[in-house]
C-alpha cells in the first residue's frame, strides 16, 4: 500500500514550481502548504503558479504558517549556498519535517560550512528526521551515477565526468551569476569576486563519489573559462550582446597525493546551434575493467533536478535519521 507524503513547498521559482506541477500528477504525495520568497507569489491560489496543483492551496506569506501545515517532508528550492539556506533548512527540522533540498552546498555539507552542517545533522537526529541535499548535480550525474557505474568495477583507478549543458532556459539572474552575458574583463573580474560562480556543487559530488568509494581527496583545483560570442544571441531567456560570454568551460580536478584521480567537467551554452554543441552525459571509469557510459541526448537539466527531488521524498522519509547524502540512500526511482 503506497503511503501518501504530505508535502510544503519552500520556494517557488522555477524547480519549485516544476516540483509542485509533477507533484500533483503524483498518487503518493500531496502539497498541503508551500512558500514563496516573493511577496507578489503570497496570497496567490498555488495552481496559479504550478498547474496541476490542489486549488485549495495558497501561498504563505509567513514561512512559519506554511511549515504548521501538518507536512511530513519539506522540500526546499531557494538558494544554492548553505550559508544562506540554512535558516530555511533550520525551521523545517525544528518543525519536525523531513528535507529534501536542491541547494548545492547540502549535497555534501561538510567541507563547505562544517559548522552550520554539524550543527543541523544533530538538530535532524535530535527530532527524528532526515535531510538530503539532491538534484541534477549534486545528485545524480556527478555523484550517484558514477557510485553506481563503479559497482560494475572491481579496482577503479581514475574517474571523470562531463556534461554538455543548454543553459538558454535558466532564468536571467541564474544566467547572470552562472557566467552568461559579460565581457571577458567582466567575467574575470566576477570570477576573482566570487559572483560568477559557474556550477555550484562540484566539490560535493566529488567528496560523496570519494567516500564511497574509500579514496580521500586531499585537494581540489578547478578553472572556468568564458566562451565569448561574435553575434549578439535572442534565443534565451535573455539577449546575449556580441563580445560577452554565451557560455562557459569549467573543469575540477581532485587530487590524492599528487595523483589527480578524480575529474568533473561542464561545457554550458545558451545557443546550441550557434555553438555546434548537442547536450551530452559521459561517464569513464578506469580500472579493472575500464568504463564508459554514454547518455546522447544528455538529461535535460530542469527536468531531471525535478524527477530527482520528486522520487526522493519516500527515501528520505524512510532514512536513517540525520543528514544524508546520495551515497547513503537507495537510488531515487518512480513511483507506479
Amino acid at each position: 500500500m503506497t503511503t501518501r507524503r504530505r508535502v510544503v513547498l519552500v520556494g517557488l521559482g522555477g524547480v519549485g514550481r516544476r516540483v509542485a506541477s509533477l507533484l500533483g500528477t503524483r498518487a503518493d504525495a500531496d502539497v498541503v502548504a508551500a512558500w514563496s520568497r516573493r511577496p507578489d507569489h503570497h496570497g496567490l491560489p498555488l495552481a496559479q503558479l504550478a498547474p496541476g496543483c490542489d486549488e485549495g492551496v495558497r501561498v504563505a506569506a509567513d514561512l512559519a504558517d506554511a511549515l504548521a501545515a501538518g507536512a511530513d517532508v519539506a522540500i526546499v528550492a531557494t538558494t544554492s549556498r548553505l550559508r544562506d539556506v540554512g535558516p530555511q533548512l533550520r525551521s523545517c527540522l525544528e518543525a519536525g519535517l523531513h528535507v529534501i533540498t536542491t541547494a548545492e552546498e547540502a549535497a555534501q555539507p561538510w567541507a563547505a560550512e562544517l559548522e552550520v552542517a554539524q550543527s543541523l545533522d544533530a538538530l535532524a537526529r535530535e527530532r527524528g528526521v532526515t535531510i538530503l541535499g539532491c538534484g541534477v548535480n549534486p545528485g545524480f550525474v556527478f555523484d550517484a551515477l558514477v557510485i553506481t557505474l563503479a559497482g560494475a568495477s572491481a579496482r577503479v583507478d581514475r574517474v571523470a565526468v562531463e556534461r554538455i549543458v543548454d543553459l538558454g532556459r535558466f532564468s536571467p539572474a541564474v544566467q547572470r551569476r552562472i557566467g552568461i552575458g559579460h565581457t571577458a574583463e567582466g567575467f574575470a573580474a566576477g570570477k576573482a569576486a566570487g559572483d560568477i560562480t559557474g556550477h555550484i556543487g562540484f566539490p560535493q559530488s566529488m567528496r560523496v563519489v570519494a567516500h564511497a568509494l574509500g579514496r580521500p581527496i586531499d585537494r581540489i583545483d578547478s578553472t572556468i573559462e568564458p566562451t565569448i560570442t561574435s553575434v549578439r544571441l535572442d534565443g534565451g531567456t535573455m539577449p546575449v550582446d556580441a563580445g560577452t560570454s554565451a557560455g562557459f568551460v569549467q573543469r575540477y580536478l581532485g587530487y590524492d597525493g599528487d595523483e589527480a584521480w578524480i575529474e568533473a567537467r561542464l561545457t554550458g551554452h545558451v545557443d546550441f546551434a550557434s555553438a555546434g554543441l548537442r547536450r551530452r552525459d559521459e561517464i569513464w571509469i578506469h580500472g579493472e575493467p575500464d568504463l564508459h557510459l554514454l547518455i546522447d541526448p544528455g538529461l535535460d537539466a530542469q527536468a531531471t533536478v525535478t524527477a530527482v527531488v520528486t522520487n526522493s521524498i519516500n527515501r528520505v522519509c524512510e532514512a536513517e535519521p540525520g543528514w544524508r547524502t546520495v551515497a547513503d540512500l537507495p537510488p531515487a526511482h518512480a513511483t507506479v
